[in-house]
């Protein structure tokens, strides 16, 4: 059931193209957290969520993995994060709890869930720069909060290595903590994607421009909106028939078809014309008597 719902993210990858400014969030943990997965919630609702739950401190060292430049979709396959993927499909059995937000709308910071931590916690936090492949072999007693910052994946087919090594330098660092009882909180920021294109720069008016150069920009551009004009029809820039049309045409018809009944039923009655003069018999019958 788990190894479906995360593959990593499979089941949300058909809608994360929707969100491109969201990223996704893992937690887990060898203590018991009550957890609900989500596909989509914001940064705010989920740091109040996670200040409510960690603030019964469950466990003795926090890891929280900072993993800028990310998208759900960079966790769509089992090769991406293998051992963080085996943390979060049951498949290492000393994980208790595991929390996954497909999509986070906001940036959910690591000094934010570190504040929770050292006032309620009392843990002291160290911060380890995981672009330097450098971390010290001690660290420290419990209670402790260890910040690792990855450095943002690059653009390009390198993207899927880079993921998967830092996914290999986050597991280390959690074999070497000294007791058992630990929190994984892997946060991450939204990528940027290749197809954006930074906006082109547009020059405006120069005063020492050359007027020759203006002149000619005047001419081409008259001659293409001619040319637009000429090969596009009324048909190409409007849409006449319309689907309101279309369903108010189909009502008036039914409209006139009961117009047509009513009027049809109408004069289809007949009345003789006797029906309209005085019945004079019963009168002279009294007379009579």
């Amino acid at each position: 059931m788990r190894l479906s719902y995360f593959s990593l993210l499979a089941l949300g990858a058909a809608t994360t193209n929707a969100f491109r400014d969201t990223s996704p969030f893992f937690l887990a943990s060898t203590s018991e957290i009550p957890s609900a997965s989500a596909q989509l919630k914001s940064a705010t609702s989920l740091l109040n969520d996670l200040s409510a739950k960690l603030s019964t401190c469950p466990s003795d060292y926090y890891v929280i993995a900072v993993q800028p430049g990310v998208h759900s979709t960079d966790f769509t396959t089992s090769k991406s994060a293998p051992r963080l993927g085996a943390k979060m499909t049951g498949r290492d059995k000393s994980i208790q709890s595991t929390t996954i937000i497909n999509e986070v709308a906001g940036v959910l910071e690591a000094k934010q869930i570190g504040n929770i931590l050292e006032s309620e916690c009392g843990a002291h936090m160290t911060v380890i720069d995981a672009s330097s492949g450098l971390y010290p072999t001690e660290l420290g007693s419990a209670p402790g909060i260890i910040v690792v910052e990855f450095s943002s994946l690059p653009l390009g087919p390198a993207r899927d290595q880079q993921l998967s090594d830092n996914d290999g330098l986050l597991s280390d660092i959690v074999g070497r903590l000294p007791s058992s009882k630990y929190t994984i909180l892997y946060l991450t920021t939204p990528r940027e994607f290749e197809e954006t294109s930074s906006p082109v720069y547009q020059p405006k008016n120069d005063p020492y421009q050359d007027p020759m150069h203006v002149d000619l920009k005047r001419d081409y551009s008259a001659h293409s909106r001619r040319q637009e004009t000429t090969n596009n029809s009324l048909f190409d820039e409007y849409q006449y028939f319309t689907p309101g049309l279309f369903m108010g045409l189909i009502a008036g018809f039914f409209f006139l078809a009961i117009l047509y009944v009513a009027f049809s039923a109408l004069l289809s009655l007949q009345v003789p014309y006797a029906a309209f003069e005085k019945d004079t018999s019963a009168s002279e019958q009294k007379k009579h008597e």
